[in-house]
């Protein structure tokens, strides 16, 4: 008969996350999980696996996190170009509301292990197509509605607006100040005229 689970797994997951977000994952040591999330060694291994399979579960649910939050910051706006902005004064509002300077677990990662760690790379690369979609979905959507020109397309301009809003999270560890970020977003978003 399986052993019953005494615990809340996304009570593990989110405090497995914080930890992994504020020391990466080379930073975090089996002892660091245990005492973060108040489990043992062998209740880690036995539901989650070895660290790194933790630290994958870790990452879908910050990314899941993450994108329901950006959904739900956006969700009521119908402008497409509108959507596309309050996406990004969203960001800096996180940002500034974070106070850590820790950044983000996914672009943090990227910088880790995206060129050493075949299953974190393609996580990235998974994670950027999804940004990259929406983003493009809304720029299409201007496009046809003519809220901003065809002078670029869709494509490139997604591409320009995931490589900010990366950018903006990187710019969380060394300068996390509102006109800093401010004057960020708003040059960014100039291609949207």
């Amino acid at each position: 008969m399986p052993k019953e689970v005494l615990f809340d797994e996304e009570t593990v997951l989110k405090k497995a996350t914080a930890l992994f977000l504020n020391k990466g994952y080379n930073g975090t040591s089996m002892d660091d999980l245990t005492k973060a999330t108040g489990l043992s060694r062998s209740s880690l291994y036995n539901s989650f696996g070895d660290k790194h399979s933790l630290f994958m579960r870790c990452l879908t649910y910050y990314q899941a996190g993450e994108h329901g939050a950006l959904s739900d910051a956006v969700s009521n706006i119908a402008s497409p170009v509108k959507r596309i902005k309050a996406a990004f004064r969203y960001l800096v509002d996180v940002i500034l509301k974070s106070g850590t300077g820790n950044g983000c677990l996914i672009v943090n990662t990227t910088a880790e292990l995206a060129t050493v760690d075949k299953e974190v790379c393609e996580f990235v690369f998974r994670n950027t197509d999804i940004i990259e979609h929406l983003f493009t979905q809304w720029v299409k959507e201007a496009q046809q509605q003519g809220e901003i020109s065809k002078t670029f397309t869709p494509t490139a301009i997604a591409r320009h607006l995931f490589n900010t809003y990366v950018g903006l999270r990187i710019s969380e560890q060394s300068n996390p100040d509102k006109k800093f970020l401010d004057d960020i977003v708003k040059v960014a978003l100039s291609v949207l005229v």
